[in-house]
C-alpha cells in the first residue's frame, strides 16, 4: 500500500493521508499480534505488549472515524466530481493526527490506571494475561479502556456513514447532466460501500476478540484467531480492489502498447513516430529503417 501511496499522486492528499495512516495502525496492531502468538513467558514484555496492542486498536478506530469525517466534509463541500483544492490540508491533518494518535493515548492511560488499581500496583503480575498470548489486559482495562471507547467510536463512525449517504443522494440529485450524475453516483457509491465494509470487518473483528476475553471459549477463540489474522488482508483487498488500483495499471500497460505498435507499423506520421521514438526504450525502436547509404 505504501508504493501505491507513492506512485499514485490521488492518494497524496488529506483523505489519502488518513487512509496510510489507518493502515499504518492495522499494521502496527496485525504485528504486535503477530508477536504474541505462542506465547510471551517474560512478564515485561507480556504487559508492554498487552498495552501496546491495545493502544493499536484504538488508533484503529479513530482513523476510520476520521476517514468517514472527511468523506463527509468531501461531500458536505464538493458539489461537483472536481474536489475543492483544500488550503489548509497541513493544518487539518494536525488536528486528525491529534485526534487519530492522541485519544488512544488518553485512552491507554486510563487503561493503565484501571490495571494498576485492579493489580493493587503490581502491573508485573501478568498470570491473567498469558493464558491469551497476553493481547488483552484484564476485564475493567479492556471493557472500559478499549470494548467501550471503540463501540463509541463504532457508532459515530455509522452515523458519519449515514449521513454522507443521505447528504450524497442529494447532491447527486441536482446535478443537471445525466452522465456526471451517473458518475458521481459510482463514485460517491464505491467510496461509501468501501468504508462501510471496512469499519464492518473491524467491528467483526473487536466482538470476537471481545467475546474471546470474556468468555473464554475455544470455538470463538479460534474464531478470533481466523478474524485477526484475515483482517489485514481483508482491509488491503478492499482497499485495491476499491481503488482498482491493476485496473489502472493494465490500462496504462496496453497504452503503452498501443503507442508502442503504432509507432513500429509507422502509423500516425512522422512527427508522432518520432515523439513515440524519443520516449521509447524498446531496442527495436531503435534501429535505422531504412539503412542509411554508406559515406
Amino acid at each position: 500500500m505504501c508504493d501505491c501511496f507513492s506512485l499514485f499522486s490521488d492518494l497524496r492528499n488529506l483523505s489519502g493521508t488518513t487512509l496510510m495512516n489507518l493502515l499504518a495502525a492495522l499494521f502496527m496492531s496485525q504485528l504486535l499480534y503477530v508477536i504474541g502468538v505462542g506465547g510471551v513467558p517474560d512478564n515485561e514484555l507480556c504487559i508492554a505488549l498487552a498495552f501496546a496492542l491495545q493502544y493499536a486498536r484504538l488508533c484503529v478506530f479513530c482513523w476510520m472515524l476520521l476517514m468517514t469525517h472527511n468523506m463527509h466534509n468531501q461531500f458536505r463541500t464538493g458539489l461537483h466530481l472536481v474536489p475543492i483544492t483544500d488550503n489548509q490540508i497541513t493544518r487539518n491533518f494536525v488536528r486528525y493526527s491529534f485526534f487519530g494518535w492522541g485519544l488512544p493515548s488518553v485512552l491507554l492511560g486510563a487503561s493503565l490506571l484501571i490495571q494498576y488499581h485492579d493489580k493493587a500496583g503490581k502491573l508485573l503480575d501478568t498470570r491473567s494475561l498469558k493464558g491469551q498470548n497476553c493481547w488483552f489486559l484484564d476485564k475493567n482495562a479492556f471493557v472500559y479502556g478499549l470494548l467501550a471507547p471503540s463501540c463509541l467510536l463504532v457508532a459515530v463512525t455509522f452515523y458519519y456513514l449515514v449521513r454522507s449517504a443521505v447528504l450524497a443522494r442529494y447532491i447527486i440529485s441536482i446535478q443537471a447532466d445525466i452522465r456526471i450524475r451517473e458518475k458521481m453516483r459510482r463514485k460517491r457509491t464505491l467510496q461509501i460501500l468501501l468504508f462501510t465494509k471496512l469499519t464492518i470487518v473491524l467491528s467483526a473483528v473487536l466482538a470476537l476478540g471481545s467475546a474471546t476475553k470474556l468468555t473464554r471459549s475455544d470455538p470463538v477463540w479460534i474464531a478470533y484467531h481466523v478474524g485477526q489474522g484475515l483482517q489485514g488482508i481483508l482491509v488491503a483487498m478492499l482497499v485495491t480492489c476499491n481503488c482498482q488500483v491493476l485496473k489502472l495499471y493494465t490500462r496504462s500497460l496496453k497504452s503503452r502498447a498501443a503507442r508502442h505498435v503504432s509507432c513500429y507499423t509507422g502509423r500516425g506520421g512522422a512527427s508522432t513516430a518520432a515523439s513515440a521514438l524519443s520516449k521509447s526504450t524498446s531496442l527495436q525502436l531503435l534501429t535505422w529503417d531504412p539503412v542509411p547509404d554508406p559515406v
